[in-house]
């Protein structure tokens, strides 16, 4: 989520993966794109498991697995991430996520916005 300072993002696609660094904390998400599936559940991350696939031009990213520790809006361990990223020019990319967690939410929830 778009905060007040610390936004600057890169994406590196290498042979078989997808890297996501982030300005803000310096996280950094390295993405397989293997088709394997997602770790086993006793697996916790605090960034959680992600897998992705291109469908079309949008990368698809499918993050589950993440730790008690995690906390994004309410949500813990039973998060669960979808996030799509578009290019729709040369200086932009449509980032969407829709999350789920039935121990927070009542509901998924979705949200979009531009990258910059």
């Amino acid at each position: 989520m778009p905060v007040v300072y610390g936004n600057g993002n890169r994406i590196v696609q290498a042979p078989g993966m997808v890297v996501l660094s982030y300005e803000m904390v310096h996280d950094t998400r390295v993405i397989p794109l293997d088709q394997k599936p997602h770790l086993g559940g006793a697996i916790r991350q605090y960034l959680g498991d992600a897998r992705g696939h291109w469908d079309g031009d949008t990368l698809v990213v499918e993050t589950t697995n993440f730790t008690d520790k995690t906390n994004f809006q309410g949500a813990g361990a039973n998060l669960r991430a979808v996030e799509r990223f578009t290019r729709v020019d040369q200086d932009t990319i449509d980032y969407s996520f829709t999350v789920e967690d039935p121990t927070a939410w009542a509901a998924p929830w979705s949200a979009s916005f531009p990258w910059l």
